[in-house]
């Protein structure tokens, strides 16, 4: 079972983990540079008024320094930064296009923060800052466009982008106010703010309720909407602030002001896109599970069908076997007759394995390897059907033929579970990562029938025909049971393997442990009273019932 958990966790892990999640935070970590493009020129400039000298120049020297990391980064790769390089060529162009940009950029603000710099260096950032933004927004729709290729479009890729663009115009309306209170072409600064203002409160109401011109779908994911109200209160309180600071121009205070309240408007919104970017990354993921195992549903005699009635033939092993102990002891009346009905069940299905069987919904099987193990199994199988019917016609009285069941059940299983990992490592090769997890937890799923049966017919070897070696057998499987069905219902962190989220399934694993944990003391009891005995052979076929349901359950539905 750890193996199997453990691949699970393996095909979610890279199929989830890596691609979506990276690419959601690498579009919220390439929208921050145009932001910090525009914080470094909003800094530059204080220092240049002289606001703040000590705070500014500090503050300037970390952000050009973030800039130029993360743009590495982006470029090749940075595990502290969470970033991995993509080898798209359009992505690589335009980011080596604004590390050209960057370059000089960079030495001009270093210059200003070591008190090297004259009129020209604020000058370079002043004309050259924009450019720089222009180049760094086409590497963030670089990224977006990433994430609308093939059959993984997102809605939310223009939102997240868009987002993560109202940090930028904080910085912008900032770096604009300062830049006409310090009369660098006052005229076009002043433009620039006023536009920036207009943008940022048409994108906010877009965030919120949607926007044709700006193709936002608007959000109605509680968490978002709640936080971009926080970044409306915040504007609210800002927008008249920045109008004053204009009429004011050597108000340094208020200026101080403006800025501070930017910087909380941009820190409120980077919140919120953190959310967008949480959101991305959830809805791919549902947008990928549910494109591939709707269509994987959809396929006639599926692969998972196979899986399902395979698994269920290892359970037929150890059913016919406690059969074959129930008919010999006794104990439930109507055991010889089943034990006949479940013989000619696993029969039917082997030979449908082979031949087809449109009433099982099973076609016939062309895989060499797989024949070659549907053959063997219909050897073992003969002498221990024969076995079964001596045991079913002598109404338990043959206790050679019982003997040979107990001796042979367990190979028989082993084989029966062989036919399982062949149809399962088949059906993998041609399929993606999604359909191989779903046929390892439909296997998982599986096995707990078998168990309701094997576990009972130790008990049964062990207490009522003496059998002592059958002790151990016992301890493991009521142990694998109970451990299979917790992981099953709350999940594993040391697999990770998830916790069931779908109500149906997950009210069908409660129930099952709900009754498992009235039968489970008898199994621990050495010595059960007759009518005790008598009780977990009854209540045993409806464990059985309700695991299999489960399996059903899990094998028709679109998510766990």
């Amino acid at each position: 079972m750890h193996r199997v958990v453990l691949i699970i966790a393996l095909l979610i892990g890279s199929l989830f983990a890596m691609s979506d999640k990276e690419l959601a935070h690498t579009i919220d970590v390439a929208g921050k540079q145009r932001m910090l493009s525009q914080k470094m020129s909003k800094e530059a400039l204080l220092l240049k008024i002289g606001i703040d000298v000590d705070k500014n120049v500090k503050a300037l020297k970390e952000t050009s320094a973030l800039f130029d990391k993360t743009l590495k980064g982006l470029q090749k790769g940075d595990k502290s930064l969470n970033l991995t390089a993509t080898d798209n060529k359009e992505v690589q162009k335009k980011l080596k296009e604004a590390q050209e940009l960057w370059k000089p950029f960079y030495k001009n603000i270093q210059d200003i923060y070591n008190f090297k710099a004259g009129d020209e260096a604020y000058i370079y950032i002043e004309k050259n800052n924009l450019k720089l933004l222009k180049k760094l927004n086409e590497v963030v729709n670089a990224y977006a466009k990433l994430a609308n290729q093939g059959n993984n479009k997102l809605k939310m890729a223009n939102d997240i982008n868009l987002a993560g663009k109202q940090r930028m115009l904080t910085q912008m309306i900032a770096k604009d106010l300062l830049q006409y209170q310090a009369n660098l072409e006052p005229q076009k600064s002043l433009q620039s703010l006023k536009d920036s203002i207009k943008l940022f409160d048409k994108t906010l109401n877009g965030l919120y309720n949607g926007d044709k011109d700006l193709k936002l779908n608007g959000t109605k994911l509680p968490k978002i909407r709640k936080q971009l109200d926080i970044v409306k209160e915040t504007w609210s309180k800002t927008k008249p602030l920045i109008f004053e600071a204009i009429k004011q121009k050597d108000n340094q205070e208020l200026t101080k002001k403006v800025i501070a309240n930017l910087d909380k408007t941009k820190d409120e919104m980077n919140k919120a896109v953190g959310l967008y970017a949480k959101s991305i990354n959830r809805q791919k993921q549902v947008l990928k599970l549910n494109s591939i195992i709707n269509s994987f549903l959809t396929k006639k005699n599926g692969a998972k069908h196979l899986i399902n009635l395979a698994g269920r033939q290892r359970m037929l092993t150890q059913r016919i076997s406690k059969l074959a102990l129930e008919c010999t002891l006794h104990l439930i009346p109507d055991s010889c007759v089943r034990l006949e009905q479940f013989t000619k069940l696993y029969e039917k299905t082997l030979l449908g394995f082979k031949n087809g069987d449109k009433e099982l919904g099973l076609e016939p099987q062309k895989d060499k390897k797989a024949l070659a193990q549907i053959e063997k199994l219909l050897k073992m199988w003969k002498p221990f059907a024969e076995a079964a019917i001596k045991v079913q016609k002598s109404n338990g009285k043959d206790k050679k033929a019982l003997d040979y069941i107990l001796a042979n059940n367990e190979k028989l299983l082993k084989e029966s579970n062989k036919l399982v990992e062949i149809f399962t490592v088949l059906n993998q090769k041609y399929s993606n990562y999604i359909e191989a997890a779903q046929f390892n937890l439909i296997d998982m799923a599986g096995r707990q029938r078998m168990l309701t049966q094997k576990m009972t017919k130790e008990y049964l070897a062990l207490n009522q025909m003496g059998k002592k070696e059958y002790k151990p057998k016992l301890d493991e499987s009521v142990t694998l049971f109970n451990d299979s069905l917790n992981v099953l219902i709350n999940g594993s962190k040391m697999y990770g393997l998830p916790k069931a989220t779908n109500p149906k399934i997950k009210a069908q694993l409660l129930k099952i442990k709900k009754l498992w944990e009235k039968v489970m003391p008898f199994y621990h009891k050495n010595g059960l009273s007759k009518k005790e005995l008598v009780l977990l052979l009854q209540v045993n076929p409806i464990l059985l019932k309700e695991s299999n349901k489960a399996v059903e359950l899990i094998e028709n539905s679109t998510e766990y």
